[in-house]
């Protein structure tokens, strides 16, 4: 076998990386070598890796957290130049099963145009349920799709799922691409998310396939969906996000995903005034100027605010009642979440499944200024917990459209020409 390099970034997660680098150990491949990328933590992460493990595991230390990409490309870089064949990237909290990496390479080595191959990850909580098998880049929408997200495996699904970009959660990459092409390693200056989005991108545009086996299998940690104490993410995934279709969007469709981009954006915000989240509102606004400016790489400390997201609403509307029933619309993920978050406000709440008797209906849907009608008795809630519960919120849905095309109207202008200067600088960089 060809050596493997296996990079695991990890930030604060000691119990979790242990248990990811107890199930690497357990494969039925070992022609590897495992790098634990550790990125400042502060709970003792490196001290027990290094405890259990010995010289089995090397520990690269990094002085301050570099994020996402940065954790990763510590590693990488020593893993692209030790000369290894294939790199693996895992998250902290992922768990492989024993046949996972060897599938990856078997598969690699017998498709040689295959230059990024990702796991078929399940949720941790839920393995009977997909987390992802990839994502589709939507350039039309201005969006990413995740492959099969909160699906049953059923076994019906592909064994090889073609895709243009996998999460690093658990993803085998063709050394000769980080090497000879202009891919490289992961796109630094994203500091975290959307950061493999790019390098996914960029490994499809050198000319390579990127797929999703369902014959390496792991699980993944499903995500707190608990409030984050900064708008650390809020800031992060709108900059990062903006700036990805700002220079990577075809020309011919460069007036139409503005459009979608700043309607994203406008969401966001709308969202947030809905919600009475003036801080997260804030920080979105700073993500959409440094995106259109270029801003790159970590966050000036006054762009990342204290977190105001709140339910204040929804919590005062559920300590009230007694009974509730959920329509999940095929939202599995998003019932468990909500589910737990009533009774974590109401733990004297009984769940019905008779519609008619319960005290407060959820019906589950996409989105919630999408909504063209509310049934009535029933409340309309997404997976943002934003619902139209009182007569101001149904006049926030009302206002909702004409205030989108006004926000898009009086941006649109100064967003192309700021997309049009990225990219004229970047053919000049080329």
């Amino acid at each position: 076998m060809k050596p493997i390099g296996i990079v695991i970034c990890n930030y604060n997660k000691r119990d979790f990386v242990l248990d990811c680098i107890r199930s690497v150990k357990e494969s039925r491949v070992q022609n590897f070598d495992i790098y634990m990328v550790d990125n400042a933590s502060t709970d003792g992460s490196v001290e027990a890796v290094r405890q259990e493990f010995g010289d089995a595991v090397t520990i690269l230390q990094n002085d301050e957290n570099l994020g996402g990409s940065g954790g990763f490309n510590t590693g990488l870089r020593v893993v692209r130049d030790k000369g290894y064949e294939y790199f693996v990237c895992l998250d902290d909290d992922v768990q492989v099963d024993e046949n996972a990496i060897q599938a990856l390479y078997e598969y690699m080595e017998a498709n040689p145009e295959v230059g990024m191959a990702g796991s078929r990850v399940y949720h941790m909580q839920m393995p009977d349920y997909i987390q992802q098998c990839g994502l589709l880049i939507d350039f039309e929408h201005c969006s990413a799709k995740t492959l099969y997200a909160d699906q049953l495996e059923d076994g019906t699904l592909p064994e090889v799922i073609e895709c243009d970009t996998v999460a690093t959660c658990s993803v085998m990459i063709r050394g000769s691409v980080v090497r000879e092409t202009d891919a490289g390693i992961m796109p630094e200056d994203n500091f975290i998310y959307w950061d493999d989005m790019e390098w996914g991108h960029r490994i499809r545009m050198a000319g390579y396939r990127i797929v999703t086996l369902a014959a390496s299998k792991v699980l993944h940690q499903m995500g707190a969906n608990v409030k984050k104490p900064n708008t650390f993410l809020d800031y992060y995934m709108w900059r990062n996000r903006t700036n990805f279709f700002m220079r990577y969007t075809p020309e011919e469709m460069l007036e139409e995903m503005s459009v979608q981009a700043l309607g994203s954006i406008f969401d966001a915000m709308y969202e947030s005034m809905f919600r009475e989240e003036h801080n997260v509102m804030q920080s979105i606004s700073y993500a959409y100027h440094d995106a259109l400016a270029g801003v790159r790489g970590k966050a000036a400390d006054y762009k990342i605010l204290k977190n105001d997201a709140n339910d204040d609403k929804l919590t005062a509307y559920v300590k009230q009642k007694k009974t509730y029933a959920i329509l999940s619309g095929g939202q599995e993920e998003d019932v468990m979440y909500l589910r737990n978050f009533l009774h974590s406000v109401n733990p004297e709440l009984t769940e019905t499944e008779q519609r008619e008797q319960a005290d407060m209906v959820f019906h589950l849907c996409p989105y919630i200024f999408q909504v063209k009608e509310i049934p009535e008795n029933e409340i309309m809630i997404d997976s943002d917990r934003n619902c139209i519960i009182t007569e101001d919120d149904v006049v926030a849905l009302q206002n909702y459209e004409y205030s989108k095309l006004l926000f898009i109207y009086m941006n649109q202008g100064a967003f192309l020409a700021a997309a049009r200067r990225m990219r004229q600088k970047g053919e000049k960089n080329e």
